[in-house]
C-alpha cells in the first residue's frame, strides 16, 4: 500500500470500507474514523502507509480486529510523540504486531498500556521474562522507601502492580509461557505488593508508637495471612 492509496482511503469511507472488511473489521465506519484520527494525531502519509500495510498483514490473525484498531488509535493518541511511535513501527514491524495481539486479546491490558504508553518500551526490553520473588520484593521496597506520604506509597504500589501485570501478561500472551510460570509470577507479584504495604504500615506505626514488644521484650510479629487463591509462598 502506497501513500496515494492511503490518502484515498482516508478521504473516502466507502473505498476504505471494502479494504477494512477484507482484513476482518466488522464496523468499517468506526475503524475508518480511528485511522483518520491516527493520521490527525501527527502520522504523515508515509508512516500511515506503513501502519496500513501492517494492519493488512496482521489484523486477519487477531481475535478482534475492531477492538485492535480502536485501542491502537487510543494508544497513539496517548503517546507523547505519535510521530516517534510511527517511526518505531517502521523500524521494527514486530512492535505493531505485538500491540495488535494485546489490543485484540484483553481490554484490561490495553487500558493499562494506554494509561502508560511509555511503558511499552520497558515491556519489550523485559520480554515478559519471569522474575524471582526476591527481586520483585527488592524492587518495590526501593520504590516506596523514599516516601512517607500514604498517597504517594499507594500510587507507587499501583504503578508497580500495573507494570508487572503487563510483564506477566506479555509473557503469557506473546511469549506463550507455561501456565505454571504465569500463575507463579502472579503469586510472586501479590507477595511483593503485600509485603511492601506491610513494611510501610509497620514503619509508619513504629514512628508514631514505637516498636511493639512481646511479653518477653522481643519485637512483636506483624503478619498478613494470604488465603485461597491469593495465597503465595
Amino acid at each position: 500500500m502506497d501513500t496515494q492509496q492511503v490518502a484515498q482511503y482516508l478521504d473516502d469511507p466507502d473505498l476504505a470500507s471494502a479494504w477494512l472488511t477484507s482484513i476482518g473489521v466488522a464496523n468499517a465506519k468506526r475503524a475508518h474514523g480511528n485511522l483518520k484520527r491516527i493520521a490527525a494525531d501527527g502520522l504523515p502519509l508515509d508512516l500511515m502507509a506503513v501502519v496500513c500495510r501492517q494492519l493488512s498483514e496482521h489484523l486477519p490473525a487477531t481475535s478482534d480486529a475492531d477492538m485492535a484498531v480502536n485501542n491502537l488509535e487510543r494508544f497513539v493518541s496517548a503517546s507523547v510523540s505519535p510521530l516517534a511511535l510511527g517511526g518505531l513501527f517502521e523500524r521494527d514491524p514486530e512492535a505493531l504486531q505485538i500491540l495488535l495481539r494485546i489490543f485484540s486479546t484483553s481490554q484490561h491490558l490495553s487500558d493499562l498500556l494506554i494509561r502508560d504508553p511509555a511503558g511499552y518500551d520497558l515491556l519489550r526490553m523485559t520480554e515478559g521474562q519471569p522474575v524471582r520473588r526476591e527481586v520483585l520484593i527488592e524492587e518495590i521496597f526501593a520504590e516506596i522507601d523514599a516516601f512517607d506520604d500514604e498517597r504517594a506509597v499507594m500510587s507507587a504500589l499501583r504503578r508497580f502492580k500495573r507494570r508487572e501485570i503487563l510483564r506477566i501478561s506479555y509473557g503469557d500472551i506473546i511469549r506463550q509461557q507455561r501456565l505454571e510460570i504465569v500463575t507463579k509470577q502472579i503469586s510472586y507479584l501479590a507477595d511483593a505488593v503485600v509485603e511492601a504495604a506491610l513494611r510501610y504500615a509497620r514503619r509508619i506505626q513504629e514512628q508514631k508508637r514505637g516498636t511493639p514488644r512481646a511479653a518477653d521484650g522481643s519485637p512483636a510479629r506483624f503478619v498478613v495471612l494470604g488465603m485461597g487463591k491469593l495465597g503465595g509462598e
